[in-house]
């Protein structure tokens, strides 16, 4: 660690260097004024030599004779010319010195300013160690384990283009783990969600509460493979174009019991629930309803009907009796908390209610009520085929999907994960990447996502998780799931602009610490005396990392030192005009506002939009 000087020790710096600056500059003046006193008597006379010495022209304060500035013949400007002369000439130097202390002083408040303090501060890393961790180069060495199936792996094939920081296109591998915090307008759309999306070579599931990730990249993916729109709640606008039912799967009990855990989780009732002594028997009931209208070819009407009241689930404990593929026992484990105590039962039902919510809403019930093999989702050829998922929907309001959004994530996962244990080196490949915008926003909870974070990418699963802030997870998700999925992330990203104190010591300390030197000068009778000492500081302050300006960010890369990036909009890239047209197609008011630099985008279309265009291939290549 380098030692530098200290702020707060600005005395034995200014001697260092503002008085020989003060000295240079009273020469410099000085000489300015000897010049202009001479050249007015030149333009005067025609010619003026020098001054006899170069102390003469300091008599003219007394005298105010131009002849002391050199005369030719003892011709010399009027007095009153020299006399002008010199005061515009020191009025023009009060200006220019006004002006620049103006300016230095704006400068040294501006963002450009606090970037290149930070740039160049010991404890940031530099160029070698930036090309090293996450330059082009290291990306292609992990090219045959990330894609065993590409013969020579380019930077594209295994990773995502974040921005540059010094110099260096900063790459993430694709497995990695990348957790972005980032609050409302900070630009995570503009700078790296859109591209992440775009750039992903394999499946892709994103996730948003709003359409404008879906306008701005579902065109450009269609040129990769299907795309398909799962909004039960129909937040953008756009017609749902496949049809996904909680209960498929769900004859197997090991799937019955996977699917129960997401949406008693996904609802809220979890860890970090107050209720959550209530989550096993709730998952219990869950598990027992599913396997049930499984084997009974039963829809979610009628788990909505038996989530709702213990007292039709009766009909579920009759299919678990009689079908002779029903898990053993399920049965009379659903029977005896049904004809349990009534005073608990409504305590172990709640979360069961709460999972079956948004069933009550017939939009909600009909996409997740498939009636033919056409426009049900085909998980296997989704992977295959590098389909693109476009799940949207929020966990407020009484039409909240939530829980089943997520549960048809986990379902996709899981699915993937025994797909990747079939492949060369376990693992799948194209990888399928998870842009996971607005995450806690439209769930509870995802209970899977920590342990995607944590081992997702070794077997082909790339997570890209982004919330407002970490204060966010943890209201959500609670604070030991929130600080799991924090830690297992391997890449951490934070955009300026966040305010929570807490979240932002946490990344100030993980930026690490530099040493300086701070002086201490004592004034005595008989002399003065000075003692330096070592003081442990921040590399980057809580202050700092809020005023991060808009398009950069602070990028924390395993055990490497923090890297400070500028962002990539979507707009500079090669394709941005074609991802502008895009937009403009889908909707012409969410174009405008991707252009326009607003970062507050539109959430559905105006009915006019939808009148002059819609993304035909949305319709056009559903996933089966």
């Amino acid at each position: 660690m380098s030692l530098l000087r200290a702020a707060g020790d600005q005395a034995t710096g200014y001697r260092e260097w503002v008085v020989p600056a003060l000295g240079l500059g009273v020469i410099g003046l000085y000489g300015l004024f000897v010049v202009v006193g001479n050249r007015v008597n030149a333009l005067a006379c025609g010619s003026a030599p020098a001054p006899e010495t170069m102390f003469d022209p300091l008599s003219f304060f007394v005298t105010a004779d131009p002849a002391v500035f050199g005369s030719s013949g003892g011709c010399t400007a009027p007095m009153w010319i020299s006399l002008t002369a010199l005061i515009a000439l020191l009025v023009g130097l009060g200006v220019l010195v006004g002006a620049g202390a103006y300016a230095w002083s704006r400068w040294k408040q501006s963002d450009a300013a606090l970037i290149k303090d930070i740039r160049y501060r010991e404890g940031i890393a530099r160029r070698p160690e930036i090309r090293k961790m996450v330059g082009p180069g290291h990306a292609r060495s992990l090219g045959k384990k990330i894609r065993p199936s590409v013969k020579k792996p380019t930077t594209t094939d295994v990773s995502l283009h974040l921005g540059v920081a010094e110099g260096v296109p900063v790459h993430t591998t694709l497995e990695e783990s990348v957790v972005l915090i980032g609050p409302p307008r900070s630009g995570k759309g503009l700078h790296l969600l859109i591209g992440a999306i775009l750039d992903a070579p394999g499946p892709v599931i994103t996730t948003s509460s709003r359409a404008d990730n879906l306008g701005a990249t579902s065109e450009l993916r269609a040129a990769k493979g299907p795309v398909a729109l799962f909004d039960p709640q129909g937040l953008t606008g756009q017609p749902t174009t496949l049809k996904w039912s909680p209960i498929t799967g769900c004859e197997v009990p090991r799937v019955a019991n996977q699917r129960a855990t997401s949406l008693i989780g996904a609802s809220g009732l979890g860890s970090s629930s107050a209720n959550q002594e209530w989550q096993a028997p709730a998952v219990t009931i869950m598990e027992s309803l599913l396997h049930a209208a499984a084997l009974g070819g039963r829809t979610v009407d009628d788990l909505m009907r038996w989530g709702n009241n213990p007292s039709e689930a009766k009909e579920a404990v009759k299919i678990l009796s009689e079908h002779p593929a029903a898990a053993m026992n399920w049965n009379l484990v659903l029977q005896g908390i049904i004809d349990g105590d009534p005073k608990l039962l409504q305590s172990k039902w709640f979360g069961v209610e709460g999972a079956v919510k948004g069933l009550s809403v017939p939009e909600v019930r009909d996409v997740l009520k498939p009636t033919n093999v056409e426009e049900t989702l085909d998980i296997d050829k989704f992977l295959n085929e590098n389909g693109t998922l476009y799940i949207v929907g929020t966990k407020t309001g009484g039409s909240s999907a939530g829980p089943f959004l997520i549960a048809m994530m986990d379902a996709i996962t899981e699915r993937a994960r025994e797909l990747a244990a079939k492949k060369p080196g376990n693992r799948l490949d194209p990888p399928l990447s998870l842009v996971l915008d607005e995450i806690a926003n439209i769930s509870g909870a995802w209970p899977g996502l920590t342990q995607l974070m944590a081992d997702g990418g070794g077997v082909g699963i790339s997570p890209f998780a982004v919330f407002q802030s970490l204060a966010q997870a943890r209201n959500e998700w609670g604070e030991q799931q929130a600080t799991a999925l924090f830690d297992a992330a391997t890449v951490k990203i934070q955009l300026g602009g966040a305010s929570n104190v807490q979240d932002l010591e946490l990344f100030a300390r993980l930026a690490g610490t530099r040493q300086i030197v701070r002086t201490s000068r004592s004034h005595q009778r008989d002399g003065h005396s000075s003692s330096d000492q070592l003081h442990d500081t921040e590399v980057l302050t809580v202050s700092e990392l809020r005023r991060l300006p808009f398009g950069w960010g602070l990028l924390l890369n395993r055990n490497g030192r923090p890297i400070l990036m500028k962002m990539t909009k979507w707009v500079d890239r090669k394709d941005g005009k074609a991802i502008k047209e895009a937009a403009a197609r889908y909707s012409k008011a969410l174009a405008a506002e991707l252009t326009g630099g607003a970062q507050t985008l539109a959430s559905t279309p105006s009915a006019t939009d939808k009148a002059d265009a819609r993304v035909d291939a949305l319709a056009a290549a559903p996933i089966r």
